[in-house]
């Protein structure tokens, strides 16, 4: 008979803490078992706070590896919580410039600089009108939820390139390129 050898391998990060809830869950026939499975509570770290109430959270880790993240909208106690997409801010925003282009592409510049780097509060507070009376989501969510997912990219592509970062923003500067020459 062949032994197999499993080699252990580690699955975190070395020196990052891993914080425990203790939970003890007695077996029991498989439907009362996941139902006790379902009532667990979902955790996540609070990382912002949109202007009305709602709040960004991440989860980690988030599925790819364990430095990955998941960024969710939290809609309050009772309510629901989503995963904003790519795909959504990027429609999100090509409705906000189609509706108004100067207002549209002040959301478009305010993306890139926190792309860049730079905190969406501090671009928030310096210009409190951004993106008013735009259709769509608020642009508080836009700018803090992809701060958030621009850093799950990092932790996903990381350096010396952050090559998911620049994907993403390279595919919203086609459609601001596409949006200018349109018109």
């Amino acid at each position: 008979m062949l032994k197999r050898r499993v080699k252990s391998r580690p699955v975190g990060r070395q020196g990052v803490p891993v914080r425990f809830e203790r939970v003890r869950i007695r077996n029991a026939e498989p439907t009362e078992f996941r139902e006790r499975i379902l009532q667990l509570p979902q955790l996540a770290y609070e990382v912002e706070t949109l202007k009305d109430g709602r709040k960004i959270l991440v989860t980690k880790p988030g599925g790819k590896s364990a430095d990955d993240i998941m960024v969710w909208v939290y809609e309050g106690e009772g309510g629901t919580h989503w995963r904003p997409s790519h795909k959504q801010i990027y429609n999100d925003l090509e409705q906000k410039i189609r509706f108004d282009k100067q207002k549209g592409l002040a959301v478009m510049e305010a993306l890139e600089r926190v792309c860049r780097g730079e905190d969406p509060e501090d671009i928030l507070t310096k210009n409190s009108l951004l993106g008013e009376n735009l259709p769509g989501l608020p642009v508080d969510l836009i700018l803090k939820a992809y701060k958030w997912i621009w850093g799950q990219e990092d932790c996903n592509y990381p350096p010396p390139r952050f090559q998911g970062r620049k994907m993403s923003m390279d595919g919203l500067n086609r459609l601001k390129s596409e949006l200018l020459n349109s018109t």
